[in-house]
Parts: C-alpha cells; structure tokens; sequence
C-alpha cells in the first residue's frame, strides 16, 4: 500500500514508512506516515511551538481587555484577520511588547467584550505590518573573580631615579 510523507510529500511504502496513529474527536484512527521518526519529531517540535504561540496570544488578550475568558467569537474572527498580517508569534510579541499602552488605551472604553475586541483588533490591524520584534541582546556574564589582587611569577625591580644613574656614572 502506498502513501506519502505528510512534511516532504514523498511516495512512501506504508510497511517501511514510520507511521503515527492517533484518534481524532469522535475516537477514530486517524494514521500518519512520515519518511523518519526525526520528521515526525520535527513536525511535532513545530506543532507545539504554533499551540505555545496561539496560547500565549490568547492569554495576553484576555489581560489586555480585562477578563479571564473571552466567550464573544468575534475575537476568533478578528483573529484570523491578524493572521493575514502576521503571525501568532509576531503578535503575540506586538501584544506583550506593548501591553501596557494596550492595557490603558482598552480600559477607557465601556466594559463590553465585543467593542473591546474590535478596537484592539483596529490597533493590530494598523500596527502589525509595520511591526518588527526588538531583538533581544543577551548581556555576556563575566566570571566574578574573588580577589581584585592578581600574584604574579614576577617580581618588578625596584624603580630608579637619575639621581641614582648619574652616581652610576660618576664611578
């Protein structure tokens, strides 16, 4: 039996191909074929990565309009939109980038959800293509040294004057 690779698209033999099984919602087997398990692993690492983004995004929202879950499906809508522009992790940096600006800007309308998500949505919508992530610069950790006194295998000459080269030539 033949299928294909579910990342590179590649013709595979399912008795040597790496298969993955898994049950969809309503408990049936959904199989998944892969050219290695290190695809498979790289394809999930991915997966994660797109949920982690996603989740992170939905957090800072509901922070940003004040609630703790956002049941209006406008916001899923609007969403999809903000992904036309960028995406989740692109957002959800614009959103924690500048969080506080969002937070007192949002917390001025009255307390509806919906006219919340539409006008963060109008601000993302206006600001994310233009947006570009600050890069984050990693401060180097110097050793701390204990003693400020370094010993040395040298021992320094004592200094001379010319006092005590114009003796030298004196003699």
């Amino acid at each position: 039996m033949r299928a294909k690779c579910k990342i590179c698209g590649e013709p595979l033999d399912t008795k040597t191909a790496y298969k993955v099984i898994t049950l969809d919602k309503n408990n049936k087997e959904k199989k998944a074929y892969y050219c290695s398990q290190e695809e498979y692993e790289a394809d999930a690492k991915k997966k994660e990565k797109v949920a982690a983004d996603k989740d992170k995004v939905y957090r800072l929202v509901c922070e940003i309009i004040n609630r703790k879950e956002i049941t209006n499906t406008a916001l899923f809508s609007e969403w999809k939109i903000w992904n036309k522009v960028a995406n989740n992790e692109k957002i959800g940096a614009y959103l924690e980038e500048n969080k506080i600006y969002l937070c007192s800007v949002i917390s001025r309308l009255e307390d509806k959800e919906f006219n919340r998500i539409r006008y963060l949505s109008a601000i993302l919508k206006n600001k994310l293509g233009d947006y570009k992530p600050k890069v984050v610069v990693k401060e180097i950790v110097k050793p701390k040294i204990q003693d400020e006194h370094y010993e040395t295998k040298f021992k320094l000459k004592p200094r001379r004057g010319f006092e005590d080269l114009e003796d030298d030539c004196d003699e």
